[in-house]
């Protein structure tokens, strides 16, 4: 099966309480989807609540330029329903030494290699990745990434 994948990367973790509420609008909105008037097969998955993963299956009706945009707004809409803001792709999302999730904006990437705050096996979450159907290269060693470049 072959998937598209949207990631949102939020601006604070879920609480428990949050993140069933969100999954719960999100199904409704992705049981309506449609590309052409055909359902598209969509799917939510909220990871470590701090991310929303959509993903739609490929092989029954491709979501088309009017079905992502709806997806873009009621994304938008969902998330502004709950107080919550999506961060824009300039961020990127890494796990501490304790494994604990932060992010920083991109500009600050290298001073935080300089510093010893990311390294080549620091976990790094690569949203680029965007309808790709490989989750297996989303959550990496940096130095698996495009972003490997601030090492030096």
């Amino acid at each position: 099966m072959q998937l598209y994948t949207w990631f949102y990367s939020l601006s604070e973790a879920l609480s428990p309480e949050k993140e069933a509420a969100l999954k719960a609008d999100f199904t409704q909105f992705l049981s309506q989807w449609k590309s052409h008037g055909v359902p598209v097969e969509g799917m939510i998955e909220i990871r470590y609540g701090q991310f929303v993963v959509i993903k739609s299956d490929a092989s029954d009706s491709r979501p088309s330029g009017c079905s992502i945009d709806s997806l873009k707004r009621s994304v938008t809409s969902i998330l502004n329903n709950h107080g919550l803001e999506v961060l824009d792709p300039a961020h990127v999302f890494f796990r501490q030494g304790d494994g604990s999730i932060t992010q920083s904006h991109f500009r600050e990437l290298g001073a935080l290699a300089k510093s010893g705050v990311l390294t080549a096996d620091t976990i790094v979450f690569d949203n680029s990745l965007g309808q790709s159907d490989d989750m297996n290269r989303w959550e990496v060693s940096l130095k698996d990434t495009w972003m490997k470049r601030v090492l030096n």
